[in-house]
This record gives structure tokens, sequence and C-alpha cells, in this order.
């Protein structure tokens, strides 16, 4: 597991608690409720933050490999047409 995705997990738990913790219990809504309600919002963020993080992630690698792999085409050709 890398050490981002590492750090983003621990983000989300500490948002969890914090959410946890500061959610003011009505009447008749049980702790519980307040948990699983929590639980629910930090997996669908957690979700949402892996899969644009995998996009960023994926068009960034793309961009760089495409541009390394057009300049050393590039300077291939030139050295070649040279000798």
């Amino acid at each position: 597991m890398t050490i981002q995705k590492k750090s983003l997990i621990s983000t989300l738990n500490t948002t969890k608690k914090a959410i946890v913790a500061s959610t003011p219990v009505a009447s008749g809504v049980s702790t519980s409720e307040v948990r699983s309600s929590a639980r629910a919002n930090t997996r669908a963020n957690t979700r949402a933050n892996t899969r644009a993080n995998t996009r960023a992630n994926t068009r960034a690698n793309t961009r760089a490999n495409t541009r390394a792999n057009t300049r050393a085409n590039t300077r291939a050709n030139t050295r070649a047409s040279l000798q």
C-alpha cells in the first residue's frame, strides 16, 4: 500500500471520528444510527477520492510517458540521420 493511500485512509478515519463526535444526537436517534451514517459517508468519500486519484494519476502518467517516448524517439531519429 502506498504512503499516499495510507495517508488518505488515515485522514478519512480521523474525519469519520470527528463526524461521530461532533454530530448532535437528536432525541430518538441511537448512537449506532449516527455511527452507521458516518460510516456510509466515509465509504462514499473513500470511493470518490480513490476514483479521482486513480484517474488523475493515470492521466499524468500517460502524458509523462508519451512526452518521454516522443523525446526519445526524436533524439534517436536525429542521431540516426546524422550518422
